[in-house]
């Protein structure tokens, strides 16, 4: 993620004092600090695999692509997730969407947490403002969030519409790119999102059979922000939707799977704990570091033998 300056114009004054100008450079930095914008990071579709962005600031830009920016039209939505509180008033909107790259006639809703994943509002056309060209870009504006917690927006298309549970339906007919927005939340609970490895070592998705007895040895793999000697240990949660008191045992400082010069962090997780069941394609991980910031990981696994919902 990158800090930007958006929007904002601040006359150039040429006083003599020093109290003043610090004051002035204050305000810079602080505007500064009030716009963010990144990147789409795929795949963020089903809603469960919703993409995390921490608004938490006046304006909050992702740039993004639904399918193909050129060539033949492929299905995709995208979704997205942040954290708010309740009373919040949020505005979700689409620029660019139209006049873009490749145009696309979005589609925008939001949705409350699972895992019911209420749809509490959605818009296909709205009018046209700063940023957009044209009625197609999509707009949820002033929506109040009625409690504190994680809310989902799912990015669609003309002819491909959602509907409770983070359900999609329609036909494909259009790909693009697009410009989200994202303003008015003041953010909650900062997570940092690692990587991890599940059965480490392994070139293939790695088989989990739920009934097994055993543990399942989970690699939490270093990052440029991330050392995985930080870690509570003891905070570690690992499982089917990451709450599941699975853990046995940490070894530090035992590989450096990901060849950049800093030892990973293995835990072993018991298996019949951890609750897997059919359709799982991913186990999540939860925990914090010892200053207090909250961790977040996934990593790929198949389940055989499937264990009855």
């Amino acid at each position: 993620m990158k800090i930007v300056p958006k929007k904002y114009f601040l006359p150039v004054l040429f006083i003599g004092n020093f109290v003043l100008s610090i004051l002035i450079a204050g305000l810079v930095l602080s505007q500064q600090a009030i716009a963010a914008d990144e990147n789409e990071q795929e795949t963020n579709h089903p809603i469960t695999m919703a993409q995390f962005i921490t608004p938490g600031l006046l304006e909050y830009e992702v740039s993004a692509v639904i399918g193909n920016l050129t060539g033949a039209v492929v299905d995709d939505v995208d979704f997205y997730k942040f954290f708010g509180q309740e009373g919040d008033v949020v505005t979700v909107d689409i620029d660019g969407g139209w006049g873009g790259v490749r145009s696309v006639d979005t589609e925008i809703a939001i949705f409350g947490d699972g895992p019911v994943f209420k749809k509490w509002r959605g818009n296909d056309d709205a009018p046209v403002d700063e940023g957009s060209t044209s009625r197609r870009d999509a707009r949820v504006e002033n929506f109040v969030l009625p409690s504190t917690g994680v809310y989902y927006v799912g990015v669609g298309h003309w002819r491909k519409s959602f509907s409770t549970g983070g359900n999609v339906y329609g036909s494909t007919s259009q790909n693009g790119d697009y410009m989200l927005v994202v303003s008015g939340v003041t953010g909650g609970p900062q997570v940092l999102h690692i990587n991890i490895d599940v059965k480490p070592g392994k070139e293939n998705i790695s088989p989990l059979n739920p009934k097994a007895k055993g543990r399942v040895p989970v690699a939490l793999l270093s990052a440029e922000n991330f050392d995985p000697a930080d870690v509570d240990v003891n905070s570690l949660t690992f499982g089917h939707d990451s709450d599941e008191d699975s853990l046995e045992k940490c070894n530090k400082g035992s590989a450096d799977f990901n060849k950049d010069g800093v030892k990973e962090l293995i835990c072993h997780f018991d298996n019949r704990t951890a609750s897997f069941r059919k359709g799982d394609i991913e186990g999540v991980l939860k925990g914090k570091l010892k200053d207090g910031t909250l961790i977040e990981g996934r990593g790929l696994l198949k389940v055989v033998g499937e264990k009855a919902d």
